[in-house]
């Protein structure tokens, strides 16, 4: 009986030799993209005062929350702001974007079908947000600085249509 042989390499050796070789430069490159994106995050990771763009393709919201009227000692103010910022973060965060491409697109929005409409295209950029720090200030209001990466996403926001 014949061998098929490929390199003086039988071919039932060097197929699983090739699928680690394509699994292994495969995985080499999902790893660098993941060191890429790590790497341009921490880039920005110093910038926690800039409500707006940080680069096209990162905007960062800074939301703060009061603690409710009528709490008294530290740790209850702190926990009632703590509540109040994460009911209100991505409320906010969807006005804050809404704000932003009003700006850029020089319109006005009031129209609340279109907001609605608006609201739907902003869900996929708003669902990938990352809170990057909170902290406590001295009224005892909590804030969040929370940025929201997606390539070209100062373009998109820009050029971002409803139907009326």
């Amino acid at each position: 009986m014949r061998e098929c042989m490929f390199f003086n390499i039988p071919l039932h050796v060097n197929i699983p030799k090739a699928a680690t070789i394509f699994t292994l430069c495969f995985g080499l490159f999902f790893l660098e993209s993941c060191i890429h994106d790590d790497a341009y995050i921490k880039s920005l990771s110093n910038d926690i005062n800039t409500q707006g763009f940080l680069s096209n393709n990162c905007y960062q919201c800074i939301i703060t929350a009061q603690p409710d009227h009528g709490i008294e000692g530290l740790v209850a103010n702190r926990e009632s702001a703590h509540i109040n910022l994460m009911q209100s973060l991505e409320k906010r965060c969807y006005d804050s974007l809404i704000n932003t491409i009003e700006q850029l697109q020089g319109t006005v929005i009031t129209n609340s079908l279109l907001r609605q409409c608006l609201l739907k295209q902003l869900k996929p950029y708003v669902d990938k947000k990352v809170i990057v720090v909170t902290y406590f200030n001295e009224d005892f209001s909590q804030t969040a600085v929370v940025r929201i990466y997606e390539s070209e996403l100062k373009q998109k926001l820009a050029t971002l249509r409803c139907k009326q």
